[in-house]
Parts: structure tokens; C-alpha cells; sequence
């Protein structure tokens, strides 16, 4: 039996909860258990065709964007363009090269370093 401790710590007296307090107590969690598990479902069943249409949509679009780049399902590249080599199917041309364009700028202040 469970037995609860009530007064201010000078005149402490026992209170004991019956049997049907604890089967109550029971009652109340396990019926607060299944709503929280049914709304939880509830939502779970409103939103996945949502996030279902929106991944469709989403990889609608990066399938166009892919496709405007040159880089299509079959992996074979735009023949002309700027993206004329698909760069996921090749490697470069020469791996030692690096290509950049480097210009100097001049200081403002030409006494300040």
C-alpha cells in the first residue's frame, strides 16, 4: 500500500491511497496514453500525402534544373554550351592543370602595408 507523508515536518501524519486511487490513476494515464497516440496518428495521416507531393514537386524541379544544365537521366551531357562536358560521367582532361584568372589590385593608400 502506498502511504503519503502530509503535514508542515512537526506533526507529519499518514495518508494512505486505496487501491482505487491507483486503479483511477491507471485509468487516467492509460486513457491520456491513447489520445496522445491517436491525434500523434491522426497528424501522421493529415501530413505524409503532404510531405509525399511536396518531395514530387521538389524533385520535379531539380530534374529540370539538372536538365537545363546538361545533366540529364541517360548521363550523356549537352553537346554545346557552357556545360558541354557532364562532369559527374568524365574527370578532367588534365588532372595537373589548374585554371584561374589573377589580376593585381592596387592599394588605396600606397603608404599603408
Amino acid at each position: 500500500m502506498i502511504r503519503f507523508m502530509i503535514g508542515n515536518g512537526r506533526n507529519p501524519r499518514a495518508s494512505t491511497g486505496g487501491r482505487w486511487a491507483m486503479a483511477l490513476t491507471l485509468v487516467v494515464a492509460a486513457g491520456l496514453g491513447m489520445v496522445l497516440l491517436a491525434v500523434g496518428v491522426g497528424i501522421a495521416l493529415l501530413l505524409a500525402p503532404v510531405v509525399i507531393v511536396a518531395g514530387l514537386i521538389a524533385r520535379a524541379r531539380l530534374r529540370k534544373i539538372l536538365r537545363d544544365m546538361g545533366i540529364g537521366e541517360s548521363g550523356a551531357g549537352r553537346t554545346e554550351g557552357p556545360f558541354a562536358r557532364n562532369p559527374f560521367q568524365q574527370g578532367p582532361a588534365q588532372a595537373d592543370v589548374i585554371e584561374g584568372e589573377f589580376r593585381v589590385v592596387e592599394d588605396e593608400k600606397p603608404g599603408r602595408r
